[in-house]
């Protein structure tokens, strides 16, 4: 009798420590499944970004979404990554900032170049219909980020592609020249309310109107060499 009820006890016991094991163990298997998906879903996210895929990041970054308690520095990284390509800088900026708060600083410089780059183009974007003060915002928040930068991720950097390494050497130079300039730029003038002239015949040659199209699609331009930079880096992290 002393043998069988100490034989269940122990039953017991055993079948308590498993009910309250349990959780644990089934914690461990997400953290181990999280931990493979994790560089699964970053490998596709090179991948897809070097290759402008925008629907294969788009899943790449639901992925690394769900359950993103391992790595969250990743899912913020490639959303901001999708948001550039899909033209979405202030996303963009919003991703790359939760990326780098979630960043040692000493491993921040990839996500630091980025939103650097996102910034310095929404303030050039905000210069060229003459919002000096939205420009002057954001130059000085590119520009923070390079002051706060670890050593050699802007200047004296060691990147090999020579373009690259040449913007990210002059961003503060740079950046303060912007600064310069925005703040120095006067508020465009209020409209006048008078009435709204005709607009003049259309010219031989169309001169005036290619002129304003090159003014409006100007602004375009810098997003363009962010993506391609981005693009470029991308392809070098995944060989």
């Amino acid at each position: 009798m002393s043998w069988w009820g100490s034989g269940s006890a122990r039953l017991r016991l055993r079948r308590r420590l498993l009910v309250f094991s349990a959780p644990i163990a089934l914690l461990l298997v997400v953290v181990i499944v999280k931990s493979v998906s994790v560089v699964i879903a970053g490998e596709s996210a090179v991948s897809a970004f070097a290759e402008r895929d925008n629907a294969g990041l788009r899943r790449a970054v639901d992925s690394l979404t769900v359950l993103n308690v391992i790595e969250p520095a990743k899912a913020y990284f490639a959303a901001g990554s999708l948001a550039v390509l899909d033209n979405r800088l202030e996303e963009a900026d919003r991703q790359f900032s939760e990326s780098l708060s979630r960043t040692e600083v000493g491993e921040s410089c990839s996500v630091r170049v980025n939103l650097e780059l996102v910034r310095e183009t929404l303030g050039d974007r905000a210069a060229a219909v003459l919002d000096g003060r939205t420009a002057a915002a954001y130059f000085i928040g590119a520009r923070t980020l390079v002051q706060e930068a670890p050593q050699g991720c802007f200047a004296g950097n060691t990147d090999p592609d020579p373009q690259r390494q040449a913007l990210r050497d002059e961003a503060l130079p740079r950046l303060n020249q912007k600064i310069g300039a925005a703040q120095a730029a006067p508020p465009p003038p209020p409209q006048p309310n008078v009435p709204i002239a005709p607009p003049p015949p259309a010219q031989a040659g169309g001169t005036s109107t290619d002129t304003d199209a090159q003014l409006r699609l100007e602004p375009g331009t810098p997003m363009e060499q962010l993506q391609q930079i981005l693009r470029d880096a991308a392809e070098r992290d995944g060989t």
